[in-house]
């Protein structure tokens, strides 16, 4: 949002740099960067992933999932916020803007209230999408985090020529797949007025 409202300044040639960086950046280097400044320079840190096999273990060590969310929330902040970016812009010059500004809305009501609302429908397609990618797993982050998740199980798997496992896998992707539709669709009927199911 800030990016389209605020286009071609210096705050926005900046998170435009750091997006393209996000875009051009292998994430298992943004994932080792993290880990040498923030777990072996300064010790803020752990360079590991939380060591659990349930959720509730995972949620207990807080601290040592804020480096892989960051490496992996990085890239996909790259992607994402692009996509805002152009949808906000393409929304700020429609009809229904110039109509609330001249009914007198106060701009953060134009923003907020019409604008935002309306450029989701973008976001909610590549969450759709990323569901499957979040179920998954993501391979690198798992690799240099030292974390079994199941990007890793996946990919193990498939050297050892574990069928069964594989299968497994594919029909969770399938799953996820089907339920990130629904849940897009069942996004874009909240977002959009226009958009009724019957």
């Amino acid at each position: 949002m800030y990016q389209a409202v605020h286009r071609y300044t210096a705050g926005d040639y900046v998170l435009t740099g750091v997006s393209f960086l996000g875009y051009a950046t292998p994430t298992f280097f943004v994932a080792l960067l993290l880990v040498e400044w923030f777990a072996v320079d300064t010790h803020f840190f752990p360079p590991f992933a939380p060591q659990s096999s349930s959720a509730l273990g995972v949620l207990s060590q807080p601290r040592a999932l804020v480096l892989p969310v960051a490496a992996f929330a990085f890239v996909l902040y790259a992607l994402w916020s692009r996509y805002m970016r152009s949808s906000v812009m393409d929304n700020l010059v429609q009809d229904y803007v110039r109509t609330a500004r001249a009914k007198g809305a106060g701009e953060r009501r134009v923003l907020w209230g019409h604008i935002f609302r309306n450029s989701l429908t973008s976001i909610v397609t590549l969450l759709g999408l990323s569901l499957p990618t979040l179920v998954a797993g993501a391979i690198f982050i798992e690799v240099v985090f030292n974390y079994p998740g199941m990007g890793l199980a996946f990919y193990n798997a498939a050297l050892n020529v574990d069928y069964q496992v594989l299968l497994g896998f594919t029909v969770l992707a399938t799953v996820a797949t089907i339920l990130g539709n629904l849940l897009a669709d069942i996004g874009y009927a909240v977002l959009d007025p226009r958009v009724r199911y019957s």
